[in-house]
């Protein structure tokens, strides 16, 4: 292996948390000029993962060691698979993703969403009639099985509930299209928008790992909207106190030019000395105004329900240092405006692998 695919693959490593085979074989794999990250390969695959992302972030209600519970993300073209932190995780998620409806309600979940295919550590999620997949795994085939049956057990009345991904496994139905119909009609403004910006949230599902491997984070949770035209993402994270880089990590490594995505500081608030533990809010965005991560970090202590073994687990996993030891808050708030991304470009690809790439992933 050369020396560049050998940095790429390291680079690759933090944005994915894949082991060192696994990078180095997706850089071996790269076409001429291709990123090392690819992007989804289809607006269908675009929106399946930003609908993922937003499950991911909202409704939370199992603490994990990693922040989203996904150790590490494997993105190709026409799919992405997620590594599953635990049976519990794997419940939650699926919760809110398979579509499911109450009589006097509108769907819940991605319409459309089913399990098509399962193997001994995985399961594989498609919508019926669209190229688009995901595929969950890292736990064997009788946990997969069990999580799918817990999803019931947070329904307040299932025999109230019209669960389309058992009731009609092979086909949409009835209510599923009408909701699609009705909420995704194409030719709506606001789904037009939130459609137009989707590559971003489909391009930080599949940079999820940064959020762990470069900086302290051990929670987020957030929410989409749109406006003025434009869709947006707000991030809210929380960062251990004192330990571990900060989230300017985080910034650095999205806005970098060979595996982060076409974002440019626009905003910058909050104190630049992350000790003092400070609110900090980063707001990027990209030249065409189709899409605006409004990313909210706060370093604070742990919750009280946070069991304290669990504490200490994600403390362990804490990285010692960051995605660059020469962007600094500071300099990154100096950064702001439309010349921050062609000077960050011009940075050399040795002084951005100056991250801890992490443990393998088996």
């Amino acid at each position: 292996m050369s020396a560049l695919h050998q940095d790429l693959s390291l680079l690759r490593r933090l944005y994915t948390g894949e082991s060192v085979q696994q990078a180095r074989r997706a850089i071996d794999g790269l076409q001429g000029g291709k990123s090392p990250i690819p992007e989804a390969a289809s607006p269908a695959q675009q929106h399946l993962e930003a609908r993922v992302l937003l499950a991911l972030l909202k409704f939370r209600d199992v603490y994990t060691r990693f922040p989203l519970g996904i150790a590490m993300v494997h993105p190709e073209p026409h799919g992405i698979a997620l590594a599953v932190e635990s049976m519990e995780r794997a419940s939650e998620i699926l919760f809110h993703l398979l579509p499911s409806c109450a009589s006097d309600e509108e769907v819940q979940g991605v319409p459309g969403l089913r399990i098509t295919r399962r193997y001994r550590t995985a399961i594989e999620l498609q919508v019926l009639g669209e190229p688009a997949r995901l595929r969950l795994f890292g736990l064997p085939a009788r946990l997969w099985r069990s999580a799918e049956a817990s999803t019931l057990d947070k329904w307040i009345n299932p025999d109230r509930m019209q669960l389309c991904w058992r009731s009609s496994s092979r086909s949409w139905t009835q209510v599923e299209r009408e909701h699609h119909a009705q909420w995704e009609d194409d030719n709506d403004r606001y789904t037009q928008v939130t459609q137009r910006g989707a590559w971003l949230s489909s391009g930080l599902l599949r940079r999820a790992a940064l959020l762990h491997t470069v900086a302290n984070t051990f929670l987020i949770d957030g929410y989409r909207g749109a406006a003025f035209d434009v869709a947006r993402l707000v991030l809210r994270s929380s960062h251990v106190h004192e330990q571990g880089p900060g989230p300017h990590n985080f910034i650095a490594a999205l806005v970098d030019p060979v595996c982060g995505l076409p974002l440019l500081l626009k905003r910058f608030r909050g104190d630049t000395d992350e000790k003092y533990g400070r609110d900090q809010q980063f707001v990027l965005g990209d030249v065409s105004n189709t899409a605006v991560l409004d990313f909210r970090a706060t370093i604070e202590r742990p919750p009280s329900r946070l069991a304290p073994e669990l504490w200490q687990a994600i403390l362990r996993r804490v990285p010692q240092t960051g995605f660059t030891s020469s962007l600094s808050p500071g300099v990154i708030a100096g950064l702001c405006g439309l010349g921050a991304s062609q000077r960050m470009r011009s940075r050399q690809l040795p002084h951005r692998l100056r991250g801890n790439p992490g443990r393998d992933q088996l």
